[in-house]
């Protein structure tokens, strides 16, 4: 199941024209490259200035990636990059997971993250915090959080919302260090 990836790719000020004019070349190759796998990319940058800049693309799947997955697929890019691409002006590719501190970007990212608590900020303003619960990919995508309510005393009550995933506008997971679970 591949990933289709080419909805966005962000690329700095600086380099924008550079990457412009190779954006075509370099999707078909890592395209052709994943298009019988379970990974999908992220986000695609080239950072630094000429002669030492830097092309990275951050890949993922539903289950997360692993360092051994990572290292076979860098291999297997930078070689067909390499062989194919002229880009004499990058010193050099890296191949990365997203991490948890980048926003989520696809629906399918979030299957990893069932059951962890997501931050929200939806394309109102309005800011949502929650346990995901549920991930619907049906024909309206969505998802539903377990939100917890502090009420006067020490009430706590739980309100189950459903969100388009379309009204997001960013969506990271809260990362915590507590295993005890902190309502305000």
């Amino acid at each position: 199941m591949y990933l289709d990836f080419n909805e966005d790719i962000r690329v700095g000020c600086e380099t924008h024209f550079f990457f412009m004019e190779i954006e075509p070349e370099l999707n078909q190759l890592i395209d052709e490259y994943l298009k019988d796998s379970e990974y999908g990319i992220i986000e695609t940058i080239i950072r630094g200035e000429k002669g030492t800049r830097v092309l990275e693309i951050f890949v993922d799947n539903k289950d997360g990636i692993h360092i051994e997955e990572l290292a076979r697929i860098n291999k297997g890019l930078n070689e067909l990059i390499d062989t194919n691409v002229s880009i004499s002006t990058i010193s050099n590719i890296v191949i990365s997971s997203p991490g948890i501190d980048r926003g989520i970007k696809y629906l399918w990212q979030l299957h990893k993250h069932n059951g962890r608590i997501l931050e929200i900020e939806l394309i109102n303003d309005e800011k949502v915090e929650g346990k995901l619960i549920e991930i619907s990919e049906t024909v309206e995508e969505s998802i539903t959080l377990e939100i917890l309510h502090k009420e006067k005393g020490k009430k706590i009550i739980t309100e189950l919302r459903k969100i388009n995933f379309k009204d997001i506008k960013e969506a990271k997971v809260k990362i915590s260090f507590s295993k005890q679970k902190n309502i305000e």
